[in-house]
């Protein structure tokens, strides 16, 4: 199942930053995406969220921040023999680009709200003191409009761009080296990438881009943060995601496409990155909202 793209109505399209409450028995979305940013907290209700690759269980006071494009879904589907709570959330969404002001992240003083954006491809979520001051400033919106409502955006945005408590929630389809990484490193994870269903071996590598074996390593490591297998495996991981997601190919299938030795290999590295079986995580994101 594809994500559905989703468009603002005209009435809110008139805003530059919109702000809504969502009430009711479920959040009213399906499994989607928009090229607006999303800033998403839960007050009440609500049992799951998807965002990208990953499935995880909510609570009010949930907070997460969504970049441009992230497939996502909002669920209250409570277990049989549960009573149903109702929905209860604020939702705000804008533009990574300010009308006007197209090149701002662009400049060096944006460094920290660039790297933000990045790693909101992802969706962040948002913990700890940050999380406390964050909700506050996203109840605030609620209660103003036009530039105040953009004022307190700037300020969340300086807020979550200086936090160390946010988390990254799904897999990247690629990952990425750290900024600043070698051209030998680059080099490395597009063959990695490009190869991603044949074996991938460490001495390979190393003789790809003109390094030892071991240099190769230490250097991956520190560019990545992630052995060699590990970034393969994630990498992977994140394919099979995709594919059991928006396709009708078997496991098998999938487990070949995506380079696993076989499919019960293939059953056991994604139950412990994703912990359920590649089945049940198809069910689970094929299951309506």
């Amino acid at each position: 199942m594809k994500p559905i793209v989703e468009m603002l109505s005209p009435l809110a399209a008139a805003e530059p930053v919109v702000c809504e409450v969502v009430r009711g028995q479920d959040f009213g979305c399906v499994w989607h995406y928009h090229p607006e940013c999303e800033i998403t907290l839960v007050l009440k209700g609500g049992t799951e969220r998807l965002i990208g690759n990953n499935i995880s269980s909510i609570q009010p006071g949930d907070l997460v921040f969504l970049g441009s494009n992230v497939p996502h879904d909002y669920r209250n589907q409570p277990a049989p023999g549960t009573p149903l709570t109702e929905v209860e959330a604020i939702v705000v969404q804008f533009m990574p680009q300010l009308p006007g002001h197209e090149d701002w992240m662009q400049r060096s003083s944006m460094t920290p709200v660039r790297r933000l954006f990045q790693r909101a491809d992802q969706g962040l979520e948002v913990t700890g003191i940050t999380r406390l001051t964050a909700t506050r400033i996203v109840q605030e919106m609620l209660h103003v409009h036009g530039m105040k409502r953009v004022i307190l955006l700037l300020q969340l945005l300086d807020l979550l761009s200086n936090s160390e408590e946010l988390r990254e929630i799904s897999s990247p389809v690629l990952p990425q080296p750290r900024p600043g990484t070698s051209d030998r490193i680059s080099m490395a994870c597009e063959f990695i990438a490009s190869h991603l269903p044949e074996p991938i071996y460490v001495a390979d590598l190393a003789a790809i881009v003109g390094l030892g074996k071991s240099a190769f390593s230490r250097l991956f490591k520190k560019s990545t943060g992630r052995t060699v297998p590990q970034y393969v495996n994630e990498l992977r991981i994140a394919r099979a995601c995709l594919l059991l997601a928006e396709t009708d190919l078997t496991v098998s299938q999938i487990a070949m496409d995506c380079g696993f030795v076989s499919p019960a290999h293939f059953q056991r590295q994604f139950r412990e990155h994703q912990h359920c079986v590649p089945l049940v995580y198809r069910s689970r994101i094929m299951q309506p909202s």
